[in-house]
């Protein structure tokens, strides 16, 4: 192989420009005194389909738009492979994701830091929130209008959405007007990254502004193949782009924020992880650190299916023929209609037993539905012909733990994966009563109305059993991976409070890989948090 070409030198490099790395890149370079590289494996973010909020839909299965990974066969699925996407290009899984913002629960971070997370409690958390939101909610204790992330109050309603949390309510879920205050419970309208019917991704709220910088280099399509290492300080990157193996020098500090995927993936190719790992694929040890790749969490959702009857709203008539039609054109003039929903347009936190302090199950709910078995399948899902309802239950903190392990010593070839999903009993348990809580809600009044029959799994499953079935084969990914590259006090954790790799100077990670625990909610939110303080770290770093 040639000798890696020199790209030059900076302060600060950051691999991946995700929900976090866009933050960083922002931050670090705002004031000029450094200079800043971002290096992103993928293109750009011009499509019109990241910017149109029902395009997650086609996005997600863009091979230039998003990594196509899949876990290995799952031992809680009955053997399945899960398709499990990552976006890919300036904005990452923010370009991607079903658009949702949910910051979780304060006690979540209440457990971040008993478990050796010092300094991220919520009250820690919170001001760094605050300082990345735009709020259509205005200022206040929970919310902020000066950030840069813009984030919109449900702009669209119907009344099956609105069914639907009657329903919640019926059963004894309050209605909520904000998810977002540290409590959760209850049932509401989703806040969403959308301003003006168009995503506001990372790379539009962050990135975007610090573009014309002089001290701002952005390199895309460029591979980060290993991490370079001189007197036991992080020295640069090792990358590929246009056809040649180059590397770019570090001053001061490397940053990873490439994912819970891709961050413990590179850490392992450059020789920080379990030293049997490492020596099966021939990597010299740079730091023994069993941790990196470990504890991998996620959530783990089931749609669940309703026929509706012909008069009830649905976005399956909305989305088809003349309808869908109208509805483009509608968009393209006006920015508002059926393409601005997100994932979920309603939901509820819900505790499943009497007596619990804090919700445990999460429920997104849309008045749509489609192929599941296409979906489960990983491929593109036809919308039904039939007006339907998907109400789709997660286990909020799962007690199953996977891991991310590279395959080879190539940084080109995917790492395995394996999640665990209902490998636990207590998840399968939280998962059957999810399930039994949505047949109870489509019982209540409100929605007894409007639902004709129940389309999946149907009523003739009835046994916990033929419940689980149906789970282990059509439940998919909430695409909220994250704990492979721990936080913690611990000799065990991968990087300290502050966000350093042990072991090695210059070195650190922020992303979503190293939330010790899974936050109860859409992630996007959080991860954005966890790089506004590593950028604070960073700059009152001597």
């Amino acid at each position: 192989m040639a000798a890696a070409r020199e790209h030059g030198e900076c302060d600060f490099i950051i691999v991946g420009a995700g929900s976090a790395g866009c933050v960083l890149a922002n931050r670090l370079s705002a004031d000029g005194r450094h200079r800043v590289a971002l290096l992103e494996a993928g293109g750009h973010d011009r499509s019109f389909f990241i910017r149109m909020p029902i395009g997650y839909g086609k996005i997600a299965f863009e091979p230039g738009l998003s990594w196509h990974y899949s876990s290995a066969p799952e031992p809680g699925l009955g053997g399945r492979r899960v398709l499990l996407p990552r976006g890919k290009g300036l904005g990452g899984s923010s370009n991607i994701n079903g658009l949702i913002y949910i910051r979780g629960q304060r006690q979540d971070y209440a457990d971040w830091a008993a478990a050796g997370a010092t300094g991220w409690d919520w009250p820690d958390v919170l001001p760094w929130f605050l300082r990345s939101e735009r709020s259509q909610r205005g200022d206040g204790p929970a919310h902020s209008s000066g950030g840069l992330m813009r984030v919109q109050q449900a702009a669209e309603r119907d009344p099956t959405n609105d069914a639907v949390l009657e329903g919640f309510a019926a059963l004894g879920t309050p209605p909520v007007d904000d998810f977002n205050d540290g409590g959760q419970w209850g049932c509401g309208y989703y806040d969403a990254i959308i301003d003006r019917g168009e995503r506001w991704s990372s790379a539009r709220a962050f990135l975007s502004p610090a573009r014309g910088r002089s001290n701002l280099m952005i390199l895309t399509r460029a591979l980060a193949c290993r991490l370079l290492f001189e007197q036991g300080k992080a020295s640069g990157v090792e990358f590929e782009h246009a056809g040649e193996r180059k590397v770019l020098r570090a001053r001061r500090e490397v940053i990873l924020t490439a994912g819970a995927y891709q961050s413990p993936q590179l850490l392992q190719l450059s020789g920080i992880g379990s030293p049997e790992l490492l020596a099966q694929h021939g990597i010299p040890v740079v730091v023994a650190c069993p941790g990196v790749g470990q504890g991998l969490q996620d959530h783990y959702v089931v749609p669940m299916g309703f026929r509706l009857r012909d008069e009830a709203f649905t976005y399956n008539r909305e989305l088809a023929g003349w309808r869908l039609v109208r509805n483009l054109i509608r968009y393209l003039l006006r920015r508002n209609g059926p393409l601005t929903i997100p994932a979920a347009q309603s939901g509820a936190f819900v505790c499943s037993e009497p007596g619990l302090t804090r919700p445990d199950l999460q429920y997104h709910c849309l008045p749509v539905t489609g192929d599941l078995e296409a979906a489960a399948a990983g491929e593109k899902a036809r919308l039904s012909p039939l007006p339907g309802l998907t109400v789709a239950p997660c286990a909020l903190r799962p007690a199953s733990r996977g891991w991310v392990r590279i395959a080879s010593n190539s940084a080109s070839e995917p790492p395995e994966i394996v999640h665990h999903y209902l490998v636990d009993e207590r998840d399968r348990a939280l998962t059957l009563r999810g399930m039994r809580i949505v047949r109870q809600l489509v019982a209540t009044p409100p929605l007894a109305a409007l639902v004709e029959s129940e389309s999946a799994p149907g009523l003739a499953a009835g046994h916990d059993d033929e419940l689980l079935d149906f789970a282990r084969r059509m439940g998919s990914t909430g695409y909220h991976p994250v704990g492979t590259c721990r936080m913690g006090s611990d000799r065990e954790a991968v990087v300290d409070p502050e966000l350093r790799i042990r072991g090695v100077e210059g070195l650190r990670v922020a992303d979503a890989s190293v939330m010790p625990s899974l936050i109860s909610g859409n992630t996007h939110a959080a991860t954005v948090m966890i790089g506004e303080r590593a950028a604070d770290f960073i700059l009152r770093s001597p």
